[in-house]
């Protein structure tokens, strides 16, 4: 590669490289950065190429660092929006900060913004607060726009992580948007207008005009799943898509055709330009007198700029705005334009604007993809340089390009997602053409028109519409094609296929660079195959963080596993708690099969996500408590434990199972002489019920209580199944209304282990429940605090850890 060839490569690896150090802690001074700066201006005055090429580094990333925390961590005043996170209603004033977003709920609609919140109403006075909230409307469409002042009543939260393995990090997620905390109002009348467009007035009227566009796509087709694909596609308001048919589409792999990237924005630019020309060269003057081909260039630039702040400015069609702009000039001024270098660019303005690009997922898979075509795609055509024909030519780029995206993107899309779908190079070649050239196409002519008249939209609309309608029918069968599936990509990974694609972007080609691009892979793979086994010979009890909920894994000396409940939401939020909660800490705890999925009782905290467990994972048996549960998500649970022909046994008191390894599990309720006929009684009695276990691998033993209280405790008590137990997984959640002192002394635990959410509206654990174990002594580990807890014994020690303490 000759010198000079890359020249945005070093600062753009420097400030990307600071930007992580800076997301993983490291601070520096302003003086620091000052100082490199210095360092800099002296390189160049020396005109040594080593000396400006390390300072010119050092200077990018030491930027890096030091401007992300002023993004993520903005200057406070004496009061800040956190202060006033107690539980509590209070009234704040705030300007709207982004895009109204509205999306499907059970409800109907609901909606979501960003608050720059100023003041809060307290005891008659305004007191003045910065920090900025993520409301969300739980139900009804927000009708005020960016930069509008607005009163509202709310309970202010500050978002926290459970503590489980694989989880998504939905605090710093809301960092990177300057997010400190989060809030909620029941519908859209709770917000008061105080008044409109006290700031970004320009931003407001095109949020209005896009509003208005997308009302007409809705009006004009009156099949949501058809008129919420088309304004996803025109307008970027993707979050009105019913949640199915986006399940589809991300399953046929061409989900990245609904977000607006640059493949929309180039369709219009090219679209614009060859329009321009069409009509210009019909003036024989402008022939004669310009060079209307690089003259038509000029006015896409414009048009992808009004199309990018119409779709709400997404850090994905910013990124491709860039790097068509980057284009269209080296076009207009006659110059080689080299893809790898105009990528370099558009990721280089990205992140000057706003460093927190980089860890936006959106934008990371579309770099990757475009990477992937820049790096594959040239050397694939050149194999076909004999081929005259042009249909024939762009047909092998464009396969060519669908395969390089999607092999661009495999790696990360296995480790953020956990599946992958090659269906997109199938689906690529049906849909790019409906949605794509089509859809958009007409589309967008539909809505220009609109602008002189509503009436005058109509027909191009239709035949927009009935291409989604085509797109959407195809989508449903291409879905249900296999997927691939595979949960044990790690950060190891992800570095090396990073590595590997720089290595084959910017290393001269050549035998070195083979053997580089082929030891990259071959180390991750080597150490995968280097993990150790899951059988390692001691018994393993991992209670999951699940929040105000509860789920233990168990695994077995011999690696079999058990997943006693599985969590769940208390109240309908219309969210999949095991898709994604628990499913994503499975995978990342290794676990591919459930060998037994015991429920403990059918209330919500407990079996909510054992649904989607069963619909994902193989399950070998179904153990619950008898008679049976009953509600909606164990309605669920059969239904989809029936798909798999899984077996189901009933357990109550004196059943016995020898387990692999040397485990017994002795279940000690409920007792057989409270069982009732099934759908009798079940509402009022659950928790005194469900189903209490003992579990021991030699000298060492665990206590399950489920959700038991005082009731159920003293009818063991009285029956005398009781022993001796090394742990004890304290009865619902550490209420005030079981765990008696008699319970305690019976059982005499060394180690207690509790399950609440962090700051819960139950008051839970109780103080009453904490003291008597603390009064005897008892180790108590919870959830609220400690995170996931795990317990390993070989059957003579144990030993407790908490990987994922929240800190």
């Amino acid at each position: 590669m000759a010198e000079g060839e890359r020249p945005l490569l070093i600062p753009c690896l420097a400030l990307s490289s600071g930007i992580v150090l800076a997301d993983l802690g490291l601070s520096l001074p302003v003086s620091a950065v000052a100082a490199i700066f210095f360092c800099l201006i002296l390189s160049c005055a020396i005109r040594h190429r080593l000396t400006l090429e390390i300072c010119t580094f050092l200077f990018f990333l030491s930027w890096g660092v030091y401007v992300l925390p002023l993004w993520t961590k903005p200057p406070m005043l004496a009061h800040t929006i956190e202060s006033f996170a107690d539980r509590q209603p209070h009234t704040v004033e705030g300007i709207i900060r982004s895009r109204p977003v509205i999306t499907s709920a059970p409800t109907g609609t609901a909606s979501s913004f960003n608050l720059e919140v100023s003041a809060v109403i307290a005891d008659k006075r305004r007191l003045p607060i910065n920090g900025t909230l993520m409301m969300y409307v739980r139900s009804g469409e927000v009708t005020q726009s960016r930069g509008d002042l607005i009163r509202l009543v709310t309970k202010i939260a500050i978002p926290h992580r459970l503590g489980l393995p694989g989880e998504f990090d939905f605090a710093r997620f809301l960092s990177f948007q300057g997010v400190v905390a989060i809030g909620s109002v029941a519908t859209a009348e709770d917000i008061v207008l105080m008044r409109g467009a006290v700031r970004d007035v320009l931003l407001a009227r095109i949020d209005r005009e896009a509003r208005r566009l997308g009302d007409c796509i809705r009006a004009s087709l009156s099949d949501v799943r058809v008129s919420s694909v088309l304004t996803a596609l025109l307008v970027g308001d993707q979050k009105r898509i019913p949640p199915d048919l986006s399940a589809a589409y991300t399953r046929a792999g061409v989900n990245h055709i609904l977000s607006i990237s640059g493949f929309h924005v180039g369709i219009i630019a090219l679209f614009m330009v060859q329009s321009l020309l069409l009509i210009v060269t019909r003036f024989e003057y402008l022939v004669l007198r310009f060079n209307l081909r690089r003259a038509v260039l000029l006015p896409a630039l414009p048009a992808m700029l009004i199309y990018l702040l119409l779709s709400g400015t997404a850090p994905a069609t910013a990124r491709s705005v860039a790097m068509l702009a980057v284009f269209v000039l080296a076009l207009y001024v006659e110059r080689e334009s080299d893809p790898i270098n105009a990528l370099l660019i558009s990721a280089m303005l990205l992140l000057a604007v706003n460093p927190t690009t980089l860890f936006d997922l959106s934008f990371q898979l579309s770099f990757l993809a475009l990477w992937g075509m820049c790096l594959f795609v040239p050397p694939v055509m050149a194999f076909f340089t004999g081929v005259r024909s042009g249909w024939l030519r762009s047909l092998l780029q464009f396969s060519a390009s669908s395969c390089a995206a999607s092999l661009a993107t495999v790696v990360p899309v296995l480790f953020f997602f956990n599946q992958a779908s090659f269906n997109g190079i199938l689906s690529n070649f049906l849909i790019v053409p409906l949605l794509g050239y089509g859809a958009v196409v007409s589309g967008f002519c539909g809505l220009l028109l609109s602008m002189i008249h509503t009436a005058l939209a109509q027909p191009l609309l239709w035949v927009a519409g009935k291409l989604v309608f085509v797109s959407n029918w195809l989508i449903v069968r291409l879905g249900e094609l296999p997927l691939i599936q595979f949960h044990g990509i790690t950060r190891l990974d992800m570095l090396a296929f990073v590595g590997f694609m720089c290595l084959a972007t910017f290393v001269r080609p050549g035998r070195p660079r083979t053997a580089l691009c082929i030891l990259a892979p071959s180390l991750a793979v080597m150490v995968h195959l280097a993990e150790p086994s899951a059988a390692d010979g001691r018994l393993h009890i991992t209670m999951l963080s699940v929040g105000q909920a509860e789920s233990l894994l168990i695994r077995l000396p011999e690696g079999s596993t058990l997943l006693v409940d599985g969590g769940g939401y208390l109240y309908d939020t219309g969210r999949d708690f095991g898709e994604r909660t628990l499913a994503p800490a499975l995978f990342r705890l290794g676990v591919h099969r459930i060998d037994y999925l015991v429920m403990t009782h059918s209330h919500p905290d407990h079996n909510g996500g054992l649904p989607h467990i069963a619909r994902t994972f193989p399950v070998g048996e179904f153990w619950e408590a008898a008679p049976g549960g009953n509600g909606p998500f164990y309605e669920q649970l059969r239904a989809a434990l029936a798909l798999q022909r899984t077996p189901r046994r009933l357990l109550a008191a004196g059943d016995v199972f020898a387990l692999p390894g040397g485990v017994s599990l002795r279940v000690l309720s409920p007792l057989r002489q409270v069982l009732r006929p099934a759908g009798e009684g079940r509402e009022m009695d659950q928790n005194e019920n469900s189903l209490v276990f003992r579990i021991s691998h030699g000298a060492i033993s665990c206590l399950c209580t489920a959700d038991a209280g005082f009731s159920a405790e003293q009818r063991m008590l009285k029956d005398g199944v009781l022993m001796a137990s090394t742990v004890l997984k304290v009865g619902h959640h550490g209420s005030r209304f079981s765990t008696s002192g008699e319970f305690l002394d019976r059982v005499t635990p060394r180690v207690a282990l509790i399950s609440a959410g962090q700051g819960n509206s139950f008051g839970l654990p109780a103080s009453r429940t904490l003291a008597l174990l603390h009064g005897r002594g008892i180790c108590t580990y919870r959830t609220d605090l400690d995170g996931t807890i795990e317990l390993v014994s070989d059957g003579a020690t144990l030993r407790v850890a908490t990987p994922y303490r929240v800190e």
